[in-house]
This record gives structure tokens, sequence and C-alpha cells, in this order.
């Protein structure tokens, strides 16, 4: 999975669109999604809600739920080391 490509994913019970704006070890690292051992990767849905899904192993496996759609390169927002996203948006959603 790389910055930017279009995934699709279940949250509750709808599918949705969104973008991958944040992978462990390609992103410069950001402690709201890095912290402990434990690793997550940030996607950001087509309302600018932000998920985050963990990483299953150091082989970098994501939940099933998660579906690869295509590359994309159009520009998007990404999440900096200062963003803070949960702390200034409040409670994300872990999926």
């Amino acid at each position: 999975m790389n910055l930017s490509d279009r995934v699709a994913l279940r949250v509750w019970i709808r599918k949705r669109v969104s973008r991958v704006v944040y992978v462990p070890d390609i992103s410069a690292p950001n402690p709201e999604l890095e912290f402990n051992g434990m690793r997550w990767v940030g996607i950001r849905l087509e309302n600018s809600v932000l998920l985050a899904t963990p990483v299953q192993s150091k082989a970098g496996a994501l939940e099933k739920k998660v579906r690869f759609i295509a590359r994309h390169t159009a520009p998007c927002k990404f999440i900096t080391p200062d963003s803070k996203e949960f702390e200034k948006h409040g409670s994300g959603i872990a999926v």
C-alpha cells in the first residue's frame, strides 16, 4: 500500500471509498499513528474523516476489510509529523 492509493473498506455496514494518507515506514513518523511498537495506516474518507487501521504484522498486512482499488496520483492532505489529527478534531475511528 502506498500514499494516495484509493482503497475501499467497510465502516460499520457501509462500504466507503477513501485515500491512504499515512503509511508507517513510508511517511515521516507521527506519534499519533506510531507508538509503543504499534503502527496504524491513516485513511481519509471523502468527507475528510480520518480512519486508522492497525498494521497486523511486521510484513505490513492490513485487515481483510481494507481493499486496494487503484493507484492515485492526485494531491491529497497527507499526515505529517506535526499533524495532530486526533487531538485537534476529536476522536477518530479505528477500523
